[in-house]
């Protein structure tokens, strides 16, 4: 674009009008007009511009399509990047002016065509790439993220093919001008004053969505990054009286519990041999060991202050997670799909474990029990993320309580054994480990969460 508002400039602009849109006033004109660049280099601006634009697209979406093949993605990459090195060397003018003397003013033609074919022909590709990556992902975050990318780039590519056909490919040939029209004995284009103020005003407007696209694009990051402080805040404020609060309680519990037990002992109390587990105060023992059992799991949520990482395979971490899962007396279908096992993460495989853990036993807890219930357990990679997803067929929730349920003593569930820490400390793990919880619910028809963490490593067999 600055190649271009030099070459004109140089040129001695073009309508009043349209110099006026242009360089805002003959002041600054002249200014380029007088400018030391030569139109040699402008004539290279041009060139290099063009030729590293479409060699970045292409890379934007080798980097989104490939995304761990290193190797893979640099090959492919080394191979787009020849034709742009092409080009650039060959429209030089050093080049290309000896050139103009042994080619027909046909030939010059034919080739600025297969040049500007090859351009069309190079971002059909990466837009292809892009929108077959779109298509295929099922991150929720990500897909947004990517959908910004289409838009931005869309208005990027639809503004540098005005330019790229409107443009000359070199600006000391006038044969390579203006490719669309099949007149080139007029140096000015072809385009009347109107023209000139609707290709001006198209080159705002896809400025500007490409603009706001990239603002929404990092604006889901940002937003992200909010929820995530917030609830690092939460945290904060509920760990002020936490430990206080289960030091005191739990003394409580535990002279409770001793009177409990004197209490059972006692032989009038258990002369006929009842089992005690029925009776009120083998009912009253059993709630106090399971809210001691839910005081030592609160306190050690709480306390967490770091994670050890290290390379752990996921279906190891699955299998050690499903070994311990138990959905209690009910009968639930459990269905498990691990698409690939030679995926490493890095992960404190005793926190993950439990962050996961918690969410597979809420999945159970809000199936209800008069319906046939599912757990529907899936691991598998996208990109560079793998993502453990868990489904149940429950009561789901409302959207309000989707805003919720990461905090702290949050919980629809009124019983000894929950008291609303289980998710707020997996989604603390789970951003410990450089990943992303998802939830979509719907009620009556149950929940999905999705745990996305980053790939470490792929082993293949």
């Amino acid at each position: 674009m600055s190649g271009l508002v030099l070459f004109i400039a140089k040129y001695g602009g073009f309508y009043y009008r349209v110099n006026i849109v242009l360089f805002f006033n003959d002041m600054i004109r002249n200014m380029l007009l007088h400018s030391p660049i030569s139109i040699d280099g402008v004539s290279r601006m041009i060139t290099i511009g063009r030729s590293l634009f479409i060699f970045g697209f292409i890379g934007l979406s080798l980097s989104l399509f490939y995304n761990n093949h290193i190797k893979h993605r640099f090959l492919v990459l080394t191979l787009h990047a020849i034709l742009p090195l092409i080009n650039i060397i060959f429209y030089d003018p050093v080049i290309y002016k000896p050139m103009l003397s042994l080619l027909s003013p046909r030939s010059t033609y034919i080739i600025s065509f297969i040049t500007r074919g090859w351009l069309v022909i190079s971002a059909l590709y990466a837009t292809s790439l892009i929108v077959y990556y779109y298509s295929h992902v099922t991150i929720p975050w990500l897909k947004r993220q990517i959908k910004h990318i289409l838009y931005g780039v869309f208005a990027l590519v639809m503004f540098y093919f005005y330019l790229g056909f409107m443009g000359p490919m070199q600006v000391t040939d006038v044969h390579t001008y203006y490719v669309l029209y099949s007149d080139f004995t007029n140096f000015n284009p072809p385009l009347n004053l109107f023209e000139w103020y609707l290709g001006i005003g198209i080159t705002g407007i896809l400025s500007t969505v490409s603009l706001l696209s990239i603002w929404r694009y990092t604006d889901i990051e940002k937003r992200m990054g909010e929820e995530t402080l917030m609830l690092d805040r939460k945290l904060k404020t509920a760990d002020m009286g936490i430990k206080v609060f289960t030091h005191g309680i739990k003394n409580q519990l535990l002279m409770i519990q001793v009177l409990l037990n004197q209490a059972k002992l006692n032989p009038s109390v258990n002369e006929h041999g009842t089992d005690t587990s029925k009776d009120p105060l083998g009912k009253a023992n059993i709630v106090v060991s399971e809210t001691l059992e839910r005081l030592d799991q609160l306190y050690r949520s709480i306390k967490t202050t770091h994670l050890q990482l290290r390379s752990v395979y996921v279906h190891e971490l699955m299998n050690n997670i499903l070994s311990r899962f138990d959905s209690g007396s009910r009968q639930l279908e459990v269905r498990i799909r691990l698409e690939d096992e030679g995926i490493t993460i890095l992960a404190d495989q005793a926190h993950l474990s439990e962050a996961i853990y918690n969410i597979l036993t809420n999945a159970a807890e809000a199936i209800p029990e008069e319906i046939r219930g599912f757990i529907q357990i899936t691991s598998y990679p996208e990109g560079n993320f793998n993502i453990i997803s868990v489904t149940d067929n429950g009561c789901g929730m409302e959207k309000k309580q989707l805003q919720t349920i990461f905090d702290p003593f949050v919980t629809s569930k009124n019983t000894t054994r929950n008291w609303g820490v289980g998710l707020s400390y997996a989604k603390q793990i789970v951003h410990g480990h450089d990943g992303r919880i998802h939830v979509e619910s719907e009620p009556d028809y149950g929940t999905t969460f999705q745990i996305v963490l980053p790939i470490y490593q792929k082993h293949t067999a």
